[in-house]
């Protein structure tokens, strides 16, 4: 018999730096699920899609401590959210709701059951919100379940935008920060014919850090990758981790003027909720350890 999974509220946690609240569960596994409101006329809500992670990128907090990953179920996702919306008493107006899968585990290693939860909020929060819309967080770690993404988002009209994992524009340093990446090249190609079948929207990110992907050989490559196409590049700004020696870079500004030359549109964003555990690639690995420690591999 197929085990059935049933979220159970632990905890909630609120930012003192801006207003995220994040929500943590049991599953058995730990699911945490943010709240994020910056006050732009979204109700945005950050979840997982695997109860842990194993492509190994150099900067995830979770890439210390090798878990044992499950694919979450398409209810596990939505009880999730569907608890986190009734505690926080929303929609408290006529806004968008924003489901991003940007928080623990890739995405498109579960994607069934991904587009199945976002088939299933659209049709259970359409009429509450003015538009239901996804967006997905991906370093692209193989193309036909990108190639499938694409598909399923046409299929069942889906507003999804995609945001890829880039981080370096030379595919030697990005394999050694993020080891289960695609090719550049087939990833951005692929991005491209998402963009022009869907009709939806899709943006880079990119952590900038000292010594390794802002030297100007990097900005020359973006400049290449990136001057005839027309999609965004959003900065994101890196949190150290202790247990390794990156550091932030400080040349962010810099290569926003210059890629601003060629026309390419940037942004530099702080995510939200850094003080607890909600911002890129940070978790609160207390919750992790004490819930997943008889998974945690040897």
């Amino acid at each position: 018999m197929k085990e059935i999974h049933v979220p159970k509220f632990i905890n909630k946690i609120e930012s003192k730096l801006d207003r995220t609240v994040k929500y943590v569960f049991s599953s058995p596994e730990i699911i945490e699920c943010s709240y994020i409101d910056k006050q732009d006329g979204k109700d945005i809500l950050c979840v997982p899609t695997q109860t842990s992670c194993n492509l190994g990128c150099k900067f995830c907090f979770l890439s210390d401590y090798k878990m044992k990953v499950r694919n979450l179920t398409a209810d596990e996702i939505v009880q999730s959210i569907d608890y986190t919306i009734k505690d926080m008493e929303l929609p408290k107006k006529n806004v968008v709701l924003l489901i991003s899968f940007m928080g623990c585990g890739e995405p498109l290693l579960n994607l069934k059951n991904v587009i199945s939860a976002m088939i299933i909020l659209r049709k259970k929060y359409q009429k509450k919100y003015c538009i239901v819309r996804f967006a997905v967080a991906t370093l692209v770690p193989k193309i036909l379940p990108f190639k499938r993404l694409t598909e399923q988002v046409i299929k069942n009209n889906l507003q999804v935008k995609v945001h890829l994992s880039l981080h370096s524009p030379f595919q030697d340093i990005r394999e050694k920060l993020m080891p289960g990446a695609f090719h550049i090249w087939d990833s951005l190609w692929w991005l491209e014919q998402y963009i022009e079948r869907t009709g939806n929207s899709a943006e880079i990110h990119y952590s900038m850090i000292d010594g390794v992907n802002d030297k100007e050989n990097d900005l020359k490559q973006l400049i290449q990758l990136f001057g005839t196409k027309k999609i965004p590049i959003k900065f994101l700004a890196y949190n150290e981790k202790p247990s390794i020696e990156l550091k932030q870079s400080k040349r962010v500004e810099y290569f926003r003027e210059e890629l601003s030359k060629y026309g390419i549109v940037t942004e530099y964003y702080v995510p939200p909720g850094r003080d607890i555990g909600s911002s890129c690639g940070q978790f609160l690995m207390e919750y992790y350890l004490q819930y997943n420690k008889k998974r945690i591999v040897s």
